[in-house]
């Protein structure tokens, strides 16, 4: 027996993590050999709510198969029951063909051996998490056995970018303690790498061996010294279409409530705007 659930996953929120890790555990319960996830394609989503999801079924398959509990996702095209059973089946066995080769392999022992660092330190905002964010926090993860995950502040995010973000710090950290990569998340509230590092020494006895950080961030920190820092890859012309900025324009121009991301449009992005412009003031004068 197999356990499984559908939906769209496009903007993940704290709720949604939430109410999965429920039916995980009970699926858990009840005995399943396994847990997958059916994500409706980008037309289904159309179907059900008169709107295409902000993220296409690719990306959200991507992120949602990195989620702590899902052992395999699959397509949904139809709310067919049987239809639904049969692509649930037939992931099954390919998720279960992979862990064979995976075995095989032994290609657990070989990443360990493999990886470049013991402890490695990943912050960023992470606000309406995407395929972009994914990305890099897997290829910092591919170098490190151990990767801690730094979140932003809301107030530094007003300091730094301007604008509050679309989801609290505490939403933005739970999701991310959800992904099976992640050994730690904590919150930051300095940029300042040396700060991040004896924060992180305090509590792993050890300082950080490498922070991982996007390219776009390379004027940012080019005065810093001692800290080793990685950059990602980070394609400008993908950033237009794939980044925070991205999405939450597409979010502020539907003007709606979401389904897809649970969040008022039309009255906490305007809340949310005006304590932006507030806070960003109130730095302002402190400087």
């Amino acid at each position: 027996m197999i356990g499984y659930e559908l939906g769209v996953f496009d903007i993940l929120r704290e709720s949604d993590l939430q109410k999965l890790d429920r039916t995980i555990q009970l699926s858990e319960q009840d005995d399943a050999e396994a847990f997958g996830l059916g994500i409706y394609d980008d037309n289904l989503c159309e179907i059900l709510e008169g709107n295409k999801p902000l993220k296409n079924q690719e990306d959200r398959m991507a992120i949602m198969q990195q989620i702590r509990g899902i052992d395999f996702v699959f397509s949904v095209n139809s709310l067919d029951q049987k239809l639904v059973e049969q692509k649930a089946a037939k992931a099954y066995k390919e998720y279960l063909k992979e862990l064979n080769e995976k075995k095989i392999k032994n290609e657990k022992k070989i990443k360990d051996v493999e990886k470049t660092y013991d402890l490695g330190y990943a912050p960023g905002t992470y606000d309406l998490f995407h395929k972009g964010h994914l990305d890099n926090l897997m290829m910092a993860a591919q170098q490190s056995k151990r990767l801690v995950v730094g979140v932003k502040a809301d107030e530094l995010v007003v300091e730094h970018k301007g604008r509050t973000p679309m989801m609290t710090a505490d939403e933005r950290m739970d999701i991310l303690r959800h992904f099976k990569f992640v050994t730690d998340v904590y919150t930051y509230y300095t940029r300042d790498l040396h700060v991040a590092n004896e924060y992180i020494k305090s509590k792993y006895s050890k300082g950080i061996d490498a922070v991982f950080l996007g390219s776009d961030l390379k004027n940012d920190f080019k005065k810093t010294e001692g800290i080793n820092i990685v950059y990602t890859p980070r394609d400008p012309k993908v950033m237009k279409t794939r980044s925070t900025t991205a999405y939450r324009k597409l979010c502020l121009d539907r003007n709606q409530v979401s389904s897809y991301t649970g969040i008022k449009l039309d009255e906490q992005l305007t809340k949310n705007s005006e304590i932006g412009k507030n806070r960003k003031e109130d730095v302002e004068h402190t400087k």
